[in-house]
């Protein structure tokens, strides 16, 4: 286990605030080597600042890039293609500017993989989360997640990609999604994970504190404040959006996927372009496109009767 090798992708845009706690629970990760791939997409404050003394302090295990300056989503993206010269056992984790990793984070991750080594089968970790306030005062621990699987991943990113380690199989599998088929980093590698086949873990033990606050890109707040605007994404289309970008990712991922995989991107296109409500709705049910939630089920129905997903 100690010589197992985790690249950490982080994201940094403005993030002198919070970085400090984060660096420093890197740090103190035990039991594997870890290497930080940080891309900065054009702060002002003092975060470069941070990053060199960090970098400084860790010789050779600090890689510094320039971010695109794209989003969220491309910033990830890019950083996904940036890292470099990974062995076949290597590791690759996700990272948050504003999170702290509790102790044990990489290890318990580098332990579930190590015992389920496949050359070439894609592998991917996630567990729960802390979710505290801005002053890392807990709130509540994160839901678990009911049943994952790639029925659920063609229609929900229900996997926080700042818990998430995959290996390198995996890794490869989500460099081949095209940048404008990548709704978000995390829901295209638990879709390339889902449809290619791989394997999937969900620990129950929480591996961070989720710092939500005004900043956050995606919140983990509850509540019917986010099922309106969920309500209202629908209404604005950016289903039917995310829908095409997942029929172009799976079609990127076509070399790949495995027998399910292959039934389920031709039923899920099937879904999006049938001609029938009850077409759909039957394509819908032989792809097992399920949501966490019966109310979001119940509305995921309602936008493949209406022909929006």
């Amino acid at each position: 286990m100690q010589d197992t090798t985790v690249h950490i992708l982080m994201a940094t845009y403005q993030g002198a605030r919070y970085l400090p706690k984060q660096l420093a629970s890197i740090e103190a990760q035990q039991g594997v080597v870890w290497k930080l791939w940080v891309s900065d997409d054009g702060s002002t404050d003092s975060t470069l600042d941070l990053l060199h003394a960090f970098a400084q302090a860790h010789p050779g295990h600090v890689h510094l890039l320039k971010g695109p300056g794209l989003g969220a989503a491309r910033h990830f993206g890019t950083l996904i293609h940036a890292v470099q010269g990974l062995g076949t056992g290597d590791l690759v984790a996700f990272c948050d500017q504003d999170d702290v990793w509790l102790p044990g984070k990489l290890a318990r991750a580098a332990h579930w993989h190590a015992a389920r080594a496949m050359p070439g089968r894609p592998c991917l970790y996630m567990a729960r989360t802390v979710v505290t306030d801005e002053a890392l005062h807990p709130l509540y621990l994160s839901r678990r997640p009911r049943r994952l699987g790639l029925g659920n991943a063609l229609v929900e990113n229900a996997a926080s990609g700042n818990t998430m380690v995959l290996n390198a199989a995996l890794l490869q599998a989500v460099r081949r999604i095209r940048p404008e088929h990548m709704v978000l980093h995390d829901w295209s590698t638990y879709l390339a994970a889902t449809a290619c086949g791989g394997e999937l873990t969900y620990d129950e033990r929480p591996c961070l504190l989720y710092r939500q606050h005004g900043g956050n890109v995606v919140g983990a707040r509850p509540g019917w404040k986010r099922r309106i605007k969920r309500l209202w994404e629908l209404g604005k289309g950016n289903y039917r959006e995310w829908g095409q970008a997942t029929e172009g990712a799976l079609a990127d991922l076509e070399p790949l996927l495995a027998t399910a995989g292959v039934s389920a991107a031709a039923s899920y296109r099937k879904v999006r372009h049938g001609a029938s409500v009850l077409e759909r709705l039957r394509q819908a049910r032989r792809a097992g496109l399920r949501r966490q939630r019966r109310l979001a089920q119940a509305g995921l129905l309602g936008a493949v009767a209406l022909g929006l997903l």
